[in-house]
């Protein structure tokens, strides 16, 4: 009986381990597939998650470079020593740490101005090459795009350079493509190759440049930086023998397909793996399976963490939430290399705009003050009102508007004269001042309007400070010889809104609540 009990247990395993054989070498395709679509899956996650971080990175700086005053100054004088001098340290840094490949200001439409890759060739039209450059000049708006212009492919960003509206000209800021294989490399992917489109390459390239890709391995119209494979060129992962091939379409500026960047994942040995625990070891099947399980689980999890902690690193540095990006971590793996890289960049830019922001608040020790009145001027507000606005965006705390004017105020200069007037004028600010804060911005505006910009100050706050000064100025009573004078103003009020464009979106609505407030009988403030 023991014997019978034991030949039919033996039998019971033999013929599920023949079972467990035959499925798998039966099914070895589909778990091919099964095995595939994570790792595709992932390989697109981490191409985003890499794409994001290189449009923010270049996006920043281009930002960065195109609102700096000594390049705007540059432009204003023609001046390319004064250009060279400030960003050639800046250039020389990140080429040289591989965080970018060029940095190329232009004037419009597409004339080269500095380019630091080439220092000698400057106002040499390159409209036909960059497409790019003359799109931004028409549309005055930044792009971040891969592109093939007369030197390399890779990806740019470019960003207008505006001057009181007027376009002076746009600068871009580029990295090879071939970064992204070598950031995949560090992503423990076992074979990274970039297929370039070789008729794109040819049309492009000066021949000089193309001489270098000429000599690398092609397939079909496709030149290679990397292995070759025989595989479809469309977007997807596609089997073979073992090896997943993740194909990610990359797009250039013409929506033309410019590359593919193709990631070969071995499987090989992992389907082996399940043959011999299929066949040879089919009473720990279960568990080795529920093992397998878990340990895929936490790897994948674990990688999920880590490619969304970066993103959310993306994320602040997108906001700039700088307070909120995590200090740099021990580099256990590539992954947190790769993080502590973002952490590296996000210091950079935080550093970058910190210096904007000091360079802002300089402002009272330049000539912006009104010679009568004391305040801030109009030319103040015009040439600072961007970056006024990106230091508020920055914030991201409220802030009011108020636009004010002097009641019938040409009947006090009819009446007793442009010194009275004057006088009125200097009393006026000399009481405003008493009633705001010492960050607030008190601007001439032009004549007898003025305007005061409340930084962390929302709508009903703003209210309370308009009618304080208000009230205060009705108070006022000037001597005048014999005569007593007094005064009084009418005002509007608003504030910065999400969806505003610039500062003076906010100032046109507190523009026309001030008339709205002369028509309604004058004293009074409207919202």
């Amino acid at each position: 009986m023991r014997f019978k009990i034991y030949t039919i247990i033996f039998a019971i395993f033999a013929m599920a381990i023949a079972t467990t054989v035959f499925v798998v070498n039966k099914n070895l395709h589909f778990i091919q597939e099964e095995l595939g679509k994570p790792i595709y899956n992932t390989r697109v996650k981490e191409f985003k998650t890499i794409l994001e971080d290189k449009k923010a990175y270049l996006a920043s700086f281009t930002k960065f470079l195109s609102s700096s005053n000594i390049v705007i100054d540059s432009y204003l004088k023609n001046d390319r020593e004064k250009l060279i001098n400030f960003i050639m340290p800046l250039y020389k840094n990140l080429h040289d740490s591989g965080l970018l490949e060029e940095i190329h200001f232009f004037k419009p439409p597409a004339k080269s101005f500095v380019n630091f890759a080439n220092l000698k060739a400057f106002n040499m039209d390159v409209s036909k090459a960059r497409a790019d450059i003359v799109w931004v000049s028409t549309s005055f708006s930044p792009s971040v795009h891969f592109y093939i212009c007369r030197l390399y492919p890779g990806l740019r960003a470019t960003y207008p350079i505006k001057y009181k509206n007027k376009l002076l000209g746009s600068v871009s800021f580029g990295i090879h493509i071939k970064v992204f294989r070598e950031l995949f490399k560090k992503l423990n992917a076992e074979n990274v190759s970039i297929y370039l489109n070789d008729n794109e390459l040819k049309e492009s390239l000066l021949p000089e440049k193309y001489k270098y890709y000429e000599k690398l391995p092609s397939y079909k119209n496709w030149k290679v930086l990397g292995n070759v494979y025989n595989i479809t060129l469309k977007p997807g992962r596609e089997l073979q023998n073992g090896y997943i091939f993740s194909k990610i379409e990359i797009k250039d500026f013409f929506d033309k397909t410019m590359a593919y960047l193709i990631i070969r994942d071995n499987i090989f040995p992992f389907l082996t793996k399940i043959k011999y625990k299929a066949l040879f070891l089919l009473c720990l099947e279960i568990l080795s399976f529920i093992l397998t399980f878990i340990t895929m689980f936490l790897l994948f999890r674990w990688m999920l963490n880590q490619i969304n902690e970066m993103n959310r690193i993306l994320y602040y540095i997108k906001t700039y939430q700088f307070d909120k990006i995590p200090k740099k971590t021990e580099e256990k793996d590539e992954l947190n290399v790769y993080k502590n890289n973002l952490i590296d960049v996000a210091q950079r830019i935080k550093a970058y705009i910190n210096l904007l922001n000091s360079e802002i608040e300089e402002y009272s020790s330049k000539a912006y003050q009104d010679v009568l009145t004391k305040t801030l001027n109009r030319n103040f507000l015009e040439e600072k009102a961007h970056e006024l606005f990106i230091k508020f965006e920055i914030s991201k705390k409220p802030v009011g508007i108020i636009m004010l004017d002097i009641d019938d105020f040409k009947k006090v200069n009819d009446t007793y004269g442009h010194d009275v007037g004057d006088m009125v004028l200097i009393k006026l600010a000399e009481t405003i001042k008493n009633d705001i804060r010492k960050e607030d911005l008190f601007i001439r505006y032009g004549g007898e309007e003025f305007l005061i910009i409340l930084p962390n100050s929302n709508i009903e706050n703003t209210y309370i400070v308009a009618e304080k000064i208000r009230k205060h100025i009705e108070d006022i009573t000037l001597e005048i010889g014999q005569k007593h004078l007094k005064f009084t103003i009418s005002l509007g009020i608003s504030e910065i809104r999400e969806g505003d464009s610039s500062i003076f979106d906010a100032i046109k609505r507190a523009d026309i609540n001030l008339y709205e407030a002369k028509r309604n009988g004058k004293n009074r403030v409207e919202i």
